[in-house]
């Protein structure tokens, strides 16, 4: 990811935010019986989500690339998923859709939460800025990706759902709570929308990131991938924030109705104070195994992919070409920029 280059003007004002629960202690890691269950439970929430739901995901990024082929310019580059503006008010439409935020630490020195939103949303709609032309951008540097996946941010940035937090550890406070993730289930299938979760701190620990994601897709039978300004880790590629996209498939209702001219591609933004309406909080444990498991064998998936890294889709000699004739001078020019997640038999920290 990178900064949007038009990014659109400030919109609405966010929806109140939920305070930060009080500093929590750390909750006792799990061990022995309830250890054993929690690995149970979450290895088959990862095989639901990062295997089987994800090959299905994948077989249809293929399906509307080389069989239902979808062509540039089936928006425009004014087109609301070009943009982000919401066309009955010309203001960006990411404030409207954002369905939880925690209070912005004082005196951390953030951008506003309004600012985070236009850089992240406007960095998903110059993606789909790059299918609009007719002839089409080439596939190379000028378009890395194909153009169903430039449309699939489409559906992520202007339909979908977000929530902001300050870091990590505060996220994995409030999904540590049973009733927070109970509600995160009720929204994701009530809405039918794809979630992406902000954080605000762009300076962060990437492993730490890696297992926050395993924390997710442990819990939850969806994939979660790790996008930010940081060291890549896992599948995760460059973006202005650390943002992390909770992959549901809803983006396939959309990107299919797009293809057949259906005008229910684009969704309206969503009512305010419908979802999390309580207190919420729960105190943290560290990272359990399945977690340190799912971080680490993804990292290493993608460590030992070579030039292609992170990039499932692509050849990237394709689209980084001078890039590629450095790596083949020296190949520790790539893995440098890979961080690497400790073994999950490595004694965890304390």
């Amino acid at each position: 990811m990178s900064d949007s280059s038009e990014a659109p003007h400030a919109g609405p004002a966010l929806k109140a935010s939920h305070p930060t629960p009080a500093v929590l202690p750390a909750a006792r890691r799990r061990r022995g019986v309830r250890a054993g269950l929690y690995n149970v439970k979450g290895l088959i929430n990862i095989i639901r989500g990062d295997i089987i739901h994800n090959t299905f995901g994948a077989f249809h990024v293929l399906r509307l690339w080389h069989v239902q082929k979808l062509t540039s310019g089936l928006v425009g580059r004014q087109h609301a998923w070009a943009t982000g503006l919401d066309p009955a008010t010309g203001q960006p439409v990411w404030p409207q859709n954002v369905v939880f935020r925690t209070t912005p630490t004082p005196g951390a020195g953030y951008e506003p939460d309004e600012t985070i939103l236009t850089k992240v949303g406007g960095f998903l709609a110059d993606m789909v800025k790059k299918s609009t032309p007719v002839p089409e951008i080439p596939h190379g540097p000028e378009r890395r990706m194909p153009h169903v996946v430039n449309y699939l941010h489409g559906s992520v940035h202007f339909n979908g759902m977000w929530l902001l937090f300050n870091d990590f550890e505060e996220a994995k406070h409030f999904f540590a709570d049973a009733r927070f993730r109970r509600e995160f289930v009720r929204l994701v299938r009530q809405e039918r929308r794809e979630v992406t979760l902000v954080f605000r701190e762009r300076k962060y620990d990437p492993v730490e990131y890696a297992y926050f994601s395993g924390f997710i897709m442990a819990n939850f039978p969806w994939f979660a991938n790790v996008n930010g300004p940081g060291k890549k880790v896992m599948w995760g590629n460059p973006a202005p924030y650390a943002a992390m996209n909770i992959i549901n498939g809803s983006w396939v209702r959309d990107v299919d109705a797009l293809r057949r001219g259906r005008p229910s591609f684009l969704r309206p933004p969503l009512a305010a104070g419908q979802y999390f309406t309580a207190s919420y909080g729960q105190p943290v444990p560290g990272s359990h195994f399945v977690e340190r498991l799912v971080a680490f064998v993804e990292n290493e998936w993608v460590r030992r992919r070579g030039f292609n890294a992170g990039l499932f889709f692509i050849d990237r000699k394709q689209i980084d070409p001078r890039i590629y004739e450095k790596y083949q001078a020296d190949k520790s020019v790539l893995n440098a920029k890979q961080t690497e997640v400790p073994s999950p038999f490595s004694p965890p920290e304390a």
